[in-house]
């Protein structure tokens, strides 16, 4: 065949291959995001790198088992190479892993039957081989390490235990076996009695202890507890966040404490009154970087400031007060968040992830003149981060991807080192959100984002959903949200905003005391009279609403003011703030935080501001959906406005999920999630698609 030949050839065999193409069978288009897409998605966490090697943890939800798996990783030649199963934290000890992990059928019964146990497994980096490294008879939490003889950690202590101990004579194996047979009496004599994820809380302190060859000492007072602690460099001084030794309503304010971990000698530092100081990190032997929240002090919603304190000298120094860019992400997701965040520094001054409107950057403020400077770019959400040559290692969501593994240069530019999830993100039909701007009644231009329907037809109109977050001082991006994107291929328009309240925009912005259920009820109205008016494809005869936490307040709250939503769907909701403030464990400080005032000052406030007052307004089609061990927003929140609804003969359902919790939708059994997103959509379906 001649070259001219040849040529002729390939022209048409290129040219017709668009047409034969279009004539195939539709295997080759994208799949429709499905109600357990979330299960196949990768998190990847717990970012650390030693020597130049990379390694995290990888968690995914295991529909099979209903549960979760976590394993430890090496990323080796761009791949992810498995280390160790059931890892889920991890320390580098002796050259080599060391990481939590009970793997004896005997142990795990101790623990069932209520032993306190910690065993550490080894993980050798040259073989990968793992053996018992270290078992204590203790519940150990957070530790500081100097090294395997001797480190201090942290052990939550049930003081209800601990008197019944002294009942029995400090024979432990009687006192083990009373509490066992009073396990269904639950005993509550302090406030917060409960907290969510973690249940009764009531007498349970967290202690520091210090671990010296086997022996094992309580450092702090037996009604005091400890949060925050870091070690320095040079192993001999361990700061530490404590609340002061109390009985009945814990206090509000902390304290900055300095152990000596040689002689153990502890100082404390008052630097201001009434502050919660948290975050600490070492900028040197002799000096850290924290984060001091004064809201209580100054009696209003606000960032925590950035501040640099000289151990030996006493010098408090304020970088940055926070006042526009708080600490860390904000930006809320249903495919999984990282680990922790951590301030890091250099000459020049500190580092770390903010909420900045939309998205998580990563941000530099220097030390003479508080300067701010963004260090990555605006599609780039910083999930967690370390430093790594030049530049940054990064769990990041850019876009509407899975989170992967990126290497962020001096420039900002984001090159991805992985390919976790990118293979699986690239099967499916993910949907670009539309970006949506309006000007509120105090004159801030808002942002707000459509997700249009997969594969919507031009010139026809299609039912819409306004999802609103919770907090109110949390935030919507442009990140992948898999209930959202599952709803716009399956047929609907999605309308999400940040209402004045939210994160993102400073504190000014998130102090909306005494005014919830005002300005941002109005600037969500505002936001979705803007979408009807530029977005041509929603139909706004068909609009459905709801939100969870926060968001269900305030979809509670939009169903007694409006009836222009044909469906709602309130998800762990408030309804009253009068039982809410009484009920939830953050209740006493959170209606006071939103609200300015409690039950006995001005109960007409709270009343008013409580979407019950207004239920006998309701014409809309609710479903109530929470959790029966959610104690942030307590089950009778929902049971309340469920049960006004249904003596006002509004058409509602109530579903509750027994064994879970607030945080349902993102850490909850996956089958669980699975039929609680079935149920939401099933019930807009019926309102809004008939």
């Amino acid at each position: 065949m001649t070259i001219r030949l040849k040529a002729v050839v390939l022209f048409y065999s290129f040219a017709i291959l668009p047409f034969y193409m279009m004539g195939m069978d539709i295997k080759n288009e994208k799949k429709n995001i499905d109600l357990d897409f979330f299960a196949k998605v990768k998190c990847i966490s717990n970012l650390k790198e030693k020597n130049g090697n990379i390694f995290f943890i990888l968690r995914q939800p295991d529909i099979e088992n209903n549960n979760y798996s976590f394993g430890l990783y090496q990323l080796t030649d761009g791949r992810p190479v498995k280390l160790a199963e059931n890892v889920s934290d991890y320390f580098f000890q002796d050259n080599g892993i060391v990481f939590r992990d009970i793997r004896e059928e005997k142990d795990l019964e101790k623990i069932k039957e209520g032993e306190q146990l910690t065993v550490f497994q080894k993980l050798n980096l040259e073989n990968h081989e793992v053996e018992e490294w270290l078992r204590l008879p203790a519940r150990i939490e957070q530790v500081a390490w100097i090294d395997k003889e001797h480190f201090f950690y942290t052990s939550s202590d049930d003081q209800n235990f601990e008197k019944l101990l002294k009942v029995c004579n400090g024979n432990r194996q009687e006192a083990l076996k009373k509490q066992k047979e009073s396990k269904n009496c639950r005993i509550f004599d302090e406030l917060p009695f409960w907290s969510n994820g973690k249940g009764d809380i009531s007498d349970l302190r967290t202690h520091l202890y210090d671990y010296d060859q086997g022996e094992m000492k309580l450092l702090t007072d037996t009604l005091g507890s400890v949060s925050f602690f870091e070690i320095s460099p040079d192993n001999k001084t361990l700061v530490y966040v404590s609340k002061e030794a109390y009985c009945g309503k814990v206090p509000d304010e902390n304290h900055l404490i300095v152990l000596n971990t040689a002689t153990l000698e502890k100082k404390e530092w008052p630097l201001f009154n009434k502050a919660s100081y948290g975050d600490i990190q070492f900028l040197s032997n002799d000096e850290i970087v924290l984060t001091i929240d004064r809201s209580l002090e100054h009696d209003k919603i606000e960032n925590a400031g950035f501040y640099r304190l000289n151990l030996r000298t006493g010098k408090l120094t304020e970088i940055y007060d926070g006042s526009i860019y708080g600490f860390g992400n904000k930006v809320a997701t249903d495919i999984g968040g990282a680990g922790k965040l951590n301030i890091t520094f250099d000459k020049d001054g500190i580092r770390y992830v903010t909420t900045n409107v939309d998205y998580a950057p990563l941000i530099h403020v220097s030390y003479k003149d508080g300067k701010v400077t963004f260090l990555t770019k605006k599609e780039v959400n910083i999930l967690e981060y370390v430093p790594y040559k030049d530049g940054f290692l990064a769990i990041a969501l850019v876009g509407q991807q899975g989170n992967e593994i990126y290497l962020i240069d001096k420039k900002g530019n984001a090159t991805p080192l992985t390919s976790i999830n990118k293979p699986l993100f690239d099967e499916y039909q993910v949907v670009e959100p539309v970006k949506v701007t309006f000007t509120n009644e105090e004159g801030v231009l808002l942002n707000g984002y459509v997700l249009p329907p997969a594969g919507y037809e031009r010139g026809k109109k299609y039912p819409a959903i306004l999802d609103i977050h919770g907090g109110p001082k949390g935030a919507y991006g442009t990140v992948f949200f898999h209930e959202m994107q599952y709803w716009a291929n399956h047929g609907y328009a999605v309308m999400f905003t940040n209402p004045t309240g939210s994160n993102g925009r400073g504190s000014k912005f998130s102090d909306i005391r005494g005014r919830v259920g005002g300005i941002d009820y109005r600037d969500l109205m505002t936001f979705v009279d803007t979408v009807l008016t530029k977005i041509d494809f929603v139909d706004g005869n068909r609009l459905g609403v709801l939100g969870g936490s926060y968001g269900g307040y305030m979809t509670n709250w939009i169903i007694g003011h409006t009836n222009r939503f044909k469906a709602a769907a309130s998800l762990r909701c408030i309804s009253s703030w009068i039982s809410h403030s009484s009920t939830s464990d953050i209740g006493y400080s959170y209606t006071y935080d939103y609200l300015g005032t409690d039950i006995w000052k001005n109960s007409d406030l709270l009343w008013d501001r409580s979407p019950l007052k207004y239920a006998d307004k309701v014409k809309t089609p609710t479903l109530f959906l929470h959790s029966d061990e959610d104690y942030r927003c307590y089950v009778a929140e929902g049971l309340q406005m469920y049960h006004a609804l249904q003596q006002f003969n509004v058409p509602s359902r109530f579903v509750l999920f027994k064994g879970e919790n607030h945080d349902l939708s993102r850490t909850g059994k996956p089958l669980n999630r699975i039929k609680r997103l079935a149920e939401i959509t099933e019930w807009f379906d019926q309102y809004l698609k008939q």
